[in-house]
């Protein structure tokens, strides 16, 4: 009885410990606006030539994201007017400047959805 208990011990550790080696995949969806989305090294490149645009934001693993906000690859947004967030990480939404904010994703979380105003916009 004790090795059974034992082994399933050992199994369950070994399961908890397969999807740490998970690679990091972002989910990046335009749904109003966006001409483009880049992602590179923790940071989210979002292409608005409106000034406000919507799209969704997930992620598999728990990060820290910098969404960096601009109207062309030149342009940055000048002053964001506001990030609305309606889903699970609404609250975690910082200002990092004027072109540029920081969101916590909770991996596995159902997308939210981001909508971004600059102030200034077109």
């Amino acid at each position: 009885m004790k090795q059974h208990v034992k082994a399933l011990a050992i199994g369950l550790a070994l399961f908890s410990l397969a999807g740490c080696g998970e690679k990091l995949q972002i989910t990046a969806t335009p749904v109003k606006g966006v001409e483009t989305i880049q992602y590179q090294d923790a940071q989210l490149d979002v292409y608005c030539e409106t000034g406000i645009c919507q799209f969704d934001l997930g992620a598999n693993q728990d990060i820290d994201l910098q969404v960096n906000m601009h109207y062309t690859q030149a342009k940055p947004f000048e002053k964001i007017e506001g990030v609305s967030v309606t889903g699970k990480m609404g609250s975690s939404v910082k200002m990092l400047g004027n072109n540029a904010f920081q969101v916590s994703l909770e991996g596995k979380a159902p997308p939210a959805t981001l909508q971004i105003v600059d102030y200034y916009r077109n």
